[in-house]
């Protein structure tokens, strides 16, 4: 396995890695093609995919405002968890971010995905009651 720098070539297997993935939201931000390479153009070191050969097994993608760094689209292939893939790709990313001195991170998790509530509490992360998130289409 090798943790690389993912490119755009990179999405129709991305995307199938992430329909395979439990508790995905892939309806709620633009998963496009184009969407994604824009994610990648804006965030070039810290979008990150772990490859197998030619398969895609775990993804992360990783932007930030300049002051906040945001995680989105961690997904490892069920049949490849508990391997230390989601660990390693979070390490990178994180890594990274450090390096662009970013200090802290948020990420979004379903409200009803509870395994990845619990991946995430056992990474060290906090969950946070004092905040209500919004948004809106354009």
């Amino acid at each position: 396995m090798e943790i690389r720098k993912m490119i755009p070539d990179d999405y129709e297997r991305a995307y199938d890695l992430w329909t395979r993935v439990q508790g995905m939201n892939l309806a709620s931000l633009d998963n496009s093609y184009a969407g994604i390479a824009r994610m990648i153009q804006r965030n070039p070191e810290t979008c990150f995919v772990a490859a197998d050969h030619d398969r895609i097994i775990g993804t992360i993608l990783g932007g930030t405002d300049g002051r906040k760094g945001f995680i989105y689209h961690t997904a490892v292939d069920p049949k490849e968890q508990g391997q230390g893939i989601g660990t390693a790709l979070i390490d990178r990313v994180c890594a990274q971010f450090k390096r662009d001195e970013i200090t802290k991170i948020g990420l979004f998790v379903v409200i009803n995905n509870e395994e990845g509530k619990q991946f995430w509490r056992q990474k060290g992360w906090n969950f946070r009651d004092d905040i209500v998130y919004l948004d809106r289409d354009l």
